[in-house]
C-alpha cells in the first residue's frame, strides 16, 4: 500500500495494528545519496568502516521507506499459513529549517526506476527524531495548558487573570498603525450584523500582536480562532463571544485538531517508533546504510563512539538479520552465486530451496515476485522477505520460532560490510574477531607496472593476492603466512619500488592524521613480524618514503587520480569478501595521501 499525507491519518491505526500482530518484518529504504565506500580499505576494521561511513554521508535522507509485515499463523495440520501487509511510505521534511543533501547520480538512479518525485514533494510524510518529537509534544501540551488556565479563569469570573500585562510583547512602532486598523475593524464588526470577521494577510508575529490586542481590549466581546485558507495561509477568525459551554466544546474540537496535526507532523516516525517497540525480528538486505540512516532520521543522532552505536542500535532494534550476510553461509553459497537481491530471489526460487506461499492481507495492494518494481522500497522489502523465507528453508527452520533456531542465531545482529577481506560484518552483540596483519604489505611502484611485475617481486614467498589502491600503490597479501617474516629482510629496496609492513602503513597513516597510537595489536596494525618497535617501524618507513619522494617527486600513495580502491568496484548489492579482482583503475577520491 502506498502511504502519503493523503491517507496517512486514515491508515495509521491499521498500520500500527499490523505491526503489533506481525511475526517478523522486512524493510528497505531509498536515499537521496549513498556514502562512498571508496574510502574503505579491504583491511579496515568494522569500527573504521563505521567511522568513515558516518563521515561520508552528511545530511543524506531516506525519501522512501518500505515495510513488509509478515504474519505466521499456526495451522492445525501441515505447514503454517503466511500472510503479509506491505507499505510503501514517501517521506520528506516539510519545515523551513530542514536541510538535506543529495547526489545527482542517486536521484537520477531513482528517476530511472520510476520514482515519483512529484508525489514525494507534494505528499511525502513528515518525520521527527525522538528529541524533536518530544519537543513538539511538550510545546503543544504547554499551549493547551495555557488556554485551559485562561478558560478556567474566565469561568471563575477573573478574566484579567488569564492574561498578564507583564507577559505582553511590546508593539514595534512600524506595526502600531496595523494594530490600530485591526482594532477599528473589530469595533465596526461588533456594531454590524456580520457573523464573523476574517483578519488576513498577516505573518506569525503580526498575528501574535493582534491576538494580544484582542485579549487586552475585546476579551469580553469576541472569541477568536486560527483558520487556514485554501492557499495555505493562516488568518484570524473573529466571532462574537461564545458562551462557556460553546467555548468548552470549541476547545475540545481545537485540541483534537491540534493532536491530529501533531500526529501528521511526527508522521512516519510514529510507525518506526512502533516498529522499535515491537522488539521483533527485522530483516533487511545489505542494511548498513539503511540502518544508519533510519536511526539518524527517526530516532537519534549517530554517536561517534563505535560501542555507543552498537548499544543504541540494540536498544532500537534488538533483533536484526541481514540476508546479505546470511548468504555467506557455506551451505547457501553452493547454490547462491551472487548476493544481489534479485539474483538471490532467482536462486531461492529453485531447488534445493523453497519459498512458502505467502498471501497478501491487503488484496488491493499486493506484489508478486515477478513484478518488475526493483528499487521501490515497498517491493524490495517484500522481495527481501521472500528471499529470507527461501534461504532459511535450507535449514528447515521452524517459522513460528525463528529467533530460537541455532543456525540463524549465528547470523543474528551481524551487519554485512562490503569490500572487507577478512572480517566482513559488524557484530552488534559483541566484539568482532581480530586478525593478524603480519602477512600484508603496503607497496608502492612506478605507474607503468602491472600485476605481473608486482607478483614477480613476491615470487620467492609464494602465491599472493593484490588489492589495488591506485596506479602506484597496493596491498599484497601472502597466502603462505610463514614466509611473512622474510619479506622485509630479503626483498630489498629497488628504484621506484618500496615495501612496508601493514604496521608501518598504519603508523604512517596515523601520523598523517595527527593521531597517537593507543594500543598495539595485529588487528589494529601492531608491531611488524620482525618485532621492531612502532617508533622504529615508523622511522624506517618515513626514511623509505623520503627516498621515494626524491625519486618520484610525489608522496607515497599520491597520484593524479588520487587514492582509491579499484579492486572489487562497488555495486550496492555486490558480493562481499572474496569478491576482489585485480583490476587497475585510477579514480579521483583523495586529493593527497594526507587524506588517508
Amino acid at each position: 500500500m502506498e502511504v502519503t499525507t493523503k491517507n496517512f491519518a486514515e491508515q495509521l491505526p491499521a498500520i500500527l495494528e499490523a505491526i503489533q500482530n506481525a511475526s517478523f518484518f522486512a524493510f528497505d529504504c531509498e536515499f537521496t545519496g549513498l556514502a562512498s565506500d571508496r574510502l574503505i580499505f579491504p583491511f579496515d576494521t568494522p569500527e573504521e568502516v563505521y567511522q568513515k561511513t558516518i563521515e561520508a554521508s552528511p545530511h543524506y535522507i531516506i525519501v522512501q521507506f518500505g515495510l513488509c509485515a509478515f504474519r505466521v499463523e499456526p495451522a492445525s495440520e501441515g505447514s503454517p499459513r503466511l500472510t503479509y501487509k506491505c507499505y510503501n511510505f514517501y517521506c520528506y521534511p516539510k519545515n523551513r529549517t530542514s536541510v538535506f543533501s543529495c547526489q545527482g547520480e542517486s536521484l537520477r538512479f531513482l528517476a530511472d526506476h520510476g520514482f515519483d518525485f512529484n508525489k514525494l514533494f507534494r505528499e511525502g510524510l513528515s518525520f521527527a527524531n525522538e528529541a524533536e518529537a518530544e519537543r513538539l509534544r511538550s510545546d503543544l501540551k504547554e499551549r493547551q495548558a495555557t488556554r485551559a488556565a485562561a478558560l478556567q479563569a474566565a469561568a471563575d469570573g477573573n478574566p484579567e487573570g488569564a492574561e498578564s500585562e507583564v507577559n505582553m510583547v511590546p508593539v514595534p512602532a512600524e506595526h502600531q498603525e496595523q494594530i490600530d486598523e485591526t482594532a477599528a475593524k473589530i469595533e465596526a464588526f461588533l456594531k454590524s450584523d456580520d457573523a464573523e470577521l476574517i483578519v488576513d494577510n498577516r505573518n506569525g508575529f503580526q498575528r501574535k500582536l493582534i491576538y494580544q490586542m484582542i485579549e487586552h481590549r475585546f476579551q469580553q466581546q469576541v472569541s477568536t480562532s486560527t483558520i487556514t485558507l485554501e492557499n495555505n495561509h493562516k488568518c484570524i477568525k473573529v466571532e462574537r463571544k461564545r458562551s462557556p459551554e460553546q467555548e468548552k466544546a470549541f476547545e475540545e474540537k481545537r485540541i483534537a485538531q491540534e493532536n491530529e496535526e501533531l500526529q501528521n507532523t511526527i508522521g512516519l516516525s510514529l510507525v518506526l517508533q512502533e516498529l522499535s517497540k515491537a522488539r521483533k525480528l527485522v530483516i533487511g538486505h545489505n542494511i548498513l546504510l539503511d540502518l544508519l540512516y533510519t536511526i539518524r532520521q527517526f530516532f537519534k543522532p549517530l554517536p561517534t563512539d563505535y560501542k555507543e552505536f552498537k548499544k543504541l542500535t540494540k536498544e532500537i532494534f534488538p533483533l536484526l538479520l541481514d540476508t546479505k550476510y546470511l548468504c555467506t553461509n557455506a551451505e547457501i553459497k553452493v547454490n547462491v552465486n551472487s548476493s544481489i537481491l534479485a539474483h538471490v530471489y532467482e536462486a531461492v526460487s529453485k531447488e534445493p530451496f523453497s519459498i512458502p506461499t505467502v498471501t497478501s492481507e491487503l488484496p488491493n495492494h499486493q506484489y508478486t515476485g515477478e513484478d518488475q518494481k526493483q528499487h521501490e522500497a515497498g517491493y524490495d522489502a517484500y522481495l527481501t522477505g521472500l528471499c529470507f523465507l527461501g534461504l532459511v528453508s535450507r535449514f528447515k527452520v521452524d517459522l513460528e520460532n525463528l529467533t530460537k533456531n541455532s543456525t540463524l542465531k549465528q547470523y543474528m545482529n551481524r551487519i554485512f560490510i562490503a569490500r572487507l577481506v577478512d572480517n566482513n560484518y559488524i557484530n552488534l552483540n559483541g566484539k568482532e574477531p581480530t586478525h593478524s596483519r603480519d602477512h600484508i604489505f603496503y607497496v608502492t611502484f612506478p605507474d607503468t607496472w602491472r600485476t605481473g611485475e608486482i607478483m614477480a617481486k613476491f615470487k620467492p614467498f609464494g602465491s599472493v593476492h593484490i588489492s589495488w589502491l591506485n596506479n602506484t600503490s597496493a596491498f599484497v597479501s601472502l597466502h603462505n603466512r610463514i614466509a611473512s617474516s622474510l619479506v622485509l629482510k630479503t626483498i630489498g629496496y629497488h628504484s621506484g619500488f618500496s615495501v612496508h609492513s601493514f604496521a608501518q602503513f598504519m603508523e604512517m597513516k596515523l601520523q598523517r592524521l595527527g593521531f597517537k597510537r593507543r594500543r598495539n595489536d595485529s588487528g589494529s596494525g601492531g608491531t611488524g613480524s620482525q618485532g621492531e618497535s612502532n617508533a622504529g617501524a615508523a622511522k624506517r618507513a618515513n626514511t623509505n618514503a623520503e627516498k621515494e619522494r626524491e625519486e618520484k617527486g610525489k608522496k607515497i600513495g599520491e597520484t593524479d587520480g588520487g587514492l582509491v580502491w579499484a579492486a572489487g568496484e562497488r555495486n550496492d548489492d555486490a558480493d562481499g569478501a572474496g569478491g576482489w579482482t585485480t583490476v587497475k583503475r585510477a579514480r579521483k577520491t583523495f586529493n593527497t595521501s594526507d587524506d588517508w
